[in-house]
């Protein structure tokens, strides 16, 4: 930790020591909120038949072990990761939420072109509140978008989650279209 060095240098390397406790103790504070949060949405979605049904259920403490198991092998993926690669383990793990990140931002400017295109087919009403330069605004955001994700396929660090991102969105479909044949006709 650059804090750390920082205090050695300066001759109070117990100040590093307390601030390498801080750090850890943070981050193990954030990955068992993760990995319990991500247990709890699992059980939630397969509740609304989202996710699998085996996730659906709770032990005797009424905690949603079976999610909260998943969700901590998938995160044992990133340690195993950690270990082989850990160089480019870090740019690989941010560069793949790059490709989640941008995917969402893309998502609202196109479903606000289907919005407009649905209100002036008066298959939607239209809304109070009007986008400022839609749908030229939607239209560059879509660019700065594209742009950017060439810009990860420029660098080969960071070119991993364009491969990784298909296949991601790929596994997605395929549960979703599984959610989708439970469902009564």
């Amino acid at each position: 930790s650059p804090f750390v060095m920082v205090f050695d240098r300066i001759g109070i390397p117990a100040a590093g020591g307390i601030i390498n406790f801080v750090v850890i103790t943070a981050a193990a504070s954030s990955c068992n909120s993760g990995i319990f949060s991500t247990g709890r949405m699992l059980y939630t979605l397969s509740q609304f038949e989202q996710a699998p049904r085996f996730l659906g259920k709770v032990n005797a403490g009424h905690v949603p072990a079976r999610g909260v198991t998943v969700s901590a092998a998938v995160m044992l993926i990133g340690v195993v990761l950690n270990y082989v690669v850990p160089e480019q383990v870090f740019v690989w793990v941010i560069s793949v939420a790059t490709v989640g990140a941008l995917w969402t931002w893309a998502m609202s400017p196109v479903a606000h072109l289907g919005y407009r295109k649905a209100v002036a087919e008066g298959r939607a009403e239209p809304s109070r509140f009007r986008m400022p330069g839609s749908p030229i605004t939607n239209w560059i955001g879509l660019v700065f978008i594209v742009l950017v994700t060439c810009f990860l396929a420029l660098d080969p660090n960071t070119r991993v989650a364009l491969y990784v991102g298909p296949v991601w969105f790929a596994i997605l479909a395929v549960g979703y279209q599984l959610t989708k044949s439970r469902e009564p006709a």
